[in-house]
């Protein structure tokens, strides 16, 4: 098989995730690309032959199953072998979302290698994504899908340990409490809740969320409450009981009462003003 190129360059644009572009590439004898950096997160997956990569000052002699990953801006340098010239399935991905999620996952520009076999599903899911790019209609649903499929399965066996020992700062607990009345607000969320989700006693919650909200954690809940239903009642479709319901009070008493206490205004009335 001669030098052979296909690529494919995704023109739905994403902030948080974006896989840009990728291909298949077979290589002609000592093909050589480098050294440079790239502006973008790359994985590769070695379909046959064999290659020289080398990353952070470092050489790697890669062959059938590799595959091997680039951090952006990182000077790496990549070349086909001479007698047996590899082929690969490439992606490169960007997004405002993928530092973070990189970081759970121990590859880097000084650890960038693995085998097919100790990351099964990662090859596939690459090869899944370049090939799909190569059929008619819109596929960046599913290049997010599959990127993320790769992802998860990176993290399972190769987990960042040294993140994951690092201790939760009072600013990061501040935030995964505010997460988590956010994505449950509606269901009666307690303080209790808040506590046993990040495994820490009431009194610790209630000393950081006056240090970043300056207000207690039930208060804090209560009038993120009450700020989704204000935003409801000035839909004239939705009850006042309806609202109350929605955005996690018991019950339409006291949905009135702390809502009046707030606004001193009635919901009913509110709801005709605006």
């Amino acid at each position: 098989m001669n030098y052979y190129r296909k690529v494919f360059n995704n023109e739905e644009y994403n902030s948080a995730c974006y896989i840009s572009s990728g291909g298949f590439e077979k290589l002609e004898p000592n093909h050589s690309y480098g050294p440079m950096g790239r502006s973008g997160y790359m994985i590769h997956c070695v379909t046959s032959g064999k290659g020289t990569f080398i990353s952070n000052g470092k050489t790697y002699h890669l062959k059938q199953g590799d595959i091997f990953y680039i951090e952006p801006y990182k000077t790496t340098y990549m070349e086909a072998d001479s007698a047996d010239p590899w082929s690969f399935y490439w992606i490169r991905f960007i997004g405002n979302i993928i530092p973070t999620y990189m970081k759970r996952i121990s590859l880097s520009h000084k650890n960038p290698l693995i085998s097919r076999t100790q990351a099964p599903g990662v090859y596939e899911c690459i090869k899944k994504i370049v090939t799909t790019s190569f059929t008619p209609g819109n596929h960046d649903f599913f290049y997010q899908s599959k990127l993320f499929e790769a992802l998860n399965i990176l993290q399972i066996h190769f987990p960042n340990r040294n993140q994951k020992l690092n201790f939760p700062s009072t600013n990061d607990l501040f935030q995964s409490a505010t997460r988590y009345i956010t994505n449950h607000y509606e269901e009666h969320v307690s303080v209790q809740d808040i506590v046993d989700y990040l495994n820490i006693d009431r009194s610790y919650a209630y000393r950081i969320f006056k240090k970043y909200a300056q207000k207690s954690p039930q208060d804090f809940i209560t009038d993120y409450q009450l700020d989704k239903a204000c935003e409801m009642l000035k839909d004239p479709a939705n009850s006042v009981e309806y609202v109350a319901l929605s955005c996690g009070f018991s019950s339409y008493q006291s949905f009135f009462r702390f809502f009046k206490k707030k606004y001193l205004i009635s919901p009913s009335k509110y709801q005709e003003k605006y």
